[in-house]
């Protein structure tokens, strides 16, 4: 089989013992790798309802076939369990570098099981692997870990997969990082390797990928980088990186700005992408062998108001919403504080840019006050009290250990009227893009097997103007919708364009470098499929695949006990008015719109109307008769 190592790699932490599996090939094409690979193993290996903290979760790292191609976004890899946050999937793709070299050192997938006895990680190198005992790294801050394993293991070319104190305490929101800077962030992963006494998974390999037509993918490699080097919008992108969302989401109305109560701010310049790039930006970091070159890296030698390390690069878009204008906060200095104690501890900056904005509300309102949080005083615009919570959170020390709960559970814990400000589904904070400006970002927030996502579906852009030939091609055919707008046709344009995000992670590869508006297509990154495994793979097969994995997670959830129920949006979305006097000011999600587009979601991928869950005839006809059974 070209592009795959043919060997997943099954771990019992509980004994130490190790074998490896060798699939057949009717296997890695039904399932192919990445986050389809990681929700097959997930529901077939894991009893229903054991918690997520619990010894039986099964945690899954996986890539597939075109990881480890020279090409830009062949970089990425996936992290697939049960959440501790919303107790249903989590599944979570991540760059970087670690992904490739896992392919380099002999295998697909590594999955996980059981607790051990004792802090361990793993070392995985050119096909052999063992456990070693890491108690000497428990406690200490990602840097540090990662230092340790390359001077322990004698080479600085290791890749460290790991987690920080946040995982190790059981943040609910804890993340897993490689290089320290490049993230499985969302939904509380890191949690489960903490619950697991998994400190780390080091890999190392000098093999190389194994591709049908390398040449080929070579000549692909240099036009994706001529692309960015020639054209504007790809050379801005990469000068700029996602930052520009702060100006693109203000314009729309959708910035979220004092914990979701308005989508623009009069300060967003304060923390636009031209100002970090202009005092911040040391240059635009990447991802192995990416010439898109998308991460903000930050410059060393910042001593003050705070001294924060370069390697931890620096925030990006996300960050910048959730810690930044959600918070009040216009400080980049406080904001990039935060985040690197976020690299550091190893935390989800959009879950905890999320309770933390939720916190300032509370004390605004008086539902909490200086008595409750210890003496931190946790108000609207103050970065040093924003840089002072995100290290409580991330030691769990104090209030923080409340906040390290997430805002759901922080939110029944402080009462109804708290409740009323939370903003979550399924347990999990909103990512940055607001539902009242974005019907796209309504829907799918709420009808996400893993929650609310912003890249789980193309975003209101594509079809606010006339669709494009790759959205034509995907079969979206009507345009000059308006953004904010909620309809059928928004629903088609969620159902199928989360199929196809869904194949381009089973494929793990970097939506900024393969979609419908990167700098290659969906035809592209066909091509570079077939010119990687030697198949004569069709996009009728990459569409299923993501519908498959689609299927896969809502069987998963169902079996947990989710129903439409948990797809629905909180009630501030719905009867809150926006506070700000910008495009979407006094907005709110239309309650009856949003139930409209929900069940033609249900109905044009052909679930049950009423539970949202997959069918027996749509479990068969993706090729899950066995998922229908179990």
């Amino acid at each position: 089989m070209k592009g795959y190592t043919g060997k997943i790699l099954h771990v019992d932490l509980s004994t130490g013992s190790m074998e490896v599996e060798q699939p057949p090939q009717e296997f890695y094409r039904r399932y192919v790798g990445g986050a389809c690979m990681g929700a097959y193993y997930l529901f077939k290996l894991m009893p229903p309802k054991v918690d997520a903290l619990s010894p039986e979760n099964t945690l899954v790292f996986s890539i597939s076939p075109v990881v480890g191609a020279q090409i830009s976004g062949s970089a990425r890899h996936c992290v697939t369990a049960k959440s501790p946050l919303t107790g249903g999937i989590a599944s979570s793709e991540g760059g970087g570098y670690w992904g490739p070299e896992l392919k380099f050192a002999g295998f697909d997938a590594v999955v996980l099981r059981g607790k051990a006895p004792e802090p361990v990680y793993l070392w995985i190198h050119d096909g052999e692997f063992e456990l070693r005992n890491a108690s000497h790294l428990w406690g200490k801050v990602t840097g540090e870990v990662q230092d340790a394993l390359r001077a322990e293991l004698g080479d600085k070319g290791i890749r460290v997969a790991q987690i920080g104190p946040a995982g190790e305490k059981l943040v609910r929101f804890a993340a897993i990082t490689n290089e320290l800077k490049h993230f499985n962030g969302r939904a509380g992963l890191g949690a489960v390797m903490g619950s697991k006494n998994l400190r780390a998974i080091a890999v190392r390999g000098t093999a190389k990928a194994d591709l049908q037509d390398p040449d080929r993918v070579k000549e692909m490699a240099k036009a994706a980088a001529s692309r960015v080097r020639e054209e504007g919008f790809w050379n801005e992108f990469k000068k700029y990186g996602t930052t520009l969302n702060v100006t693109w989401n203000s314009d729309l109305g959708g910035l979220p700005t004092r914990n979701w109560t308005m989508g623009t701010w009069d300060r967003r310049d304060a923390i636009s992408a031209e100002t970090y790039q202009q005092t911040m930006m040391d240059g635009s970091g990447t991802c192995w062998a990416c010439a898109q070159a998308c991460k903000r890296d930050i410059k060393g030698g910042i001593e003050k108001p705070w001294k924060i390390e370069a390697r931890y690069g620096g925030p990006e878009y996300e960050t910048v919403g959730m810690v930044g204008s959600n918070c009040l906060v216009e400080d980049l200095n406080a904001i990039s504080k935060a985040n690197e104690i976020a690299s550091k501890y190893c935390m989800d900056t959009i879950s905890l840019g999320g309770v933390i904005g939720f916190v300032m509300e509370c004390f605004e309102k008086g539902i909490l006050s200086a008595r409750d949080t210890g003496g931190l005083e946790l108000r609207f615009g103050d970065g040093a009290a924003l840089v002072a919570a995100a290290e409580l959170v991330g030691r769990r020390e104090g209030f923080g250990d409340a906040m390290a709960e997430g805002i759901a559970r922080l939110a029944e814990k402080l009462g109804p009227e708290a409740g009323r400000l939370a903003v979550t589904v399924k347990g999990k904070e909103f990512p940055a893009h607001m539902p009242t400006a974005k019907g796209m970002m309504a829907l799918i927030y709420a009808v996400n097997p893993f929650g609310p996502d912003h890249v789980s579906t193309d975003h209101d852009g594509g079809i606010a103007g006339e669709p494009d030939e790759t959205l034509q091609g995907l079969g979206i055919y009507d345009g000059k919708v308006p953004p904010h707008e909620l309809s059928p046709v928004k629903a088609k344009a969620v159902a199928y364009t989360q199929r196809a995000i869904s194949a381009i992670d089973s494929w793990s590869v970097c939506q900024f470098c393969f979609n419908t508006w990167s700098i290659g297509k969906f035809t592209d990154l066909i091509e570079l499929i077939n010119a990687s495994t030697g198949w004569k793979y069709t996009m009728q097969e990459f569409m299923q695949l993501g519908e498959r994995r689609i299927n896969l997670m809502r069987a998963f959830n169902a079996r947990e006990g989710f129903t439409s129920a948990d797809d629905m949006l909180p009630e501030r979305m719905f009867a809150d008015p926006t506070l700000d006097d910008g495009p979407r000011g006094g907005a709110v999600v239309d309650r009856e719109s949003f139930l409209g587009a929900r069940e033609e979601y249900y109905r044009i991928n052909g679930w049950d109307p009423e539970s949202g869950n997959p069918t027996a005839s749509k479990l068969r006809e993706v090729g899950l008769a066995w998922v229908q059974e179990d």
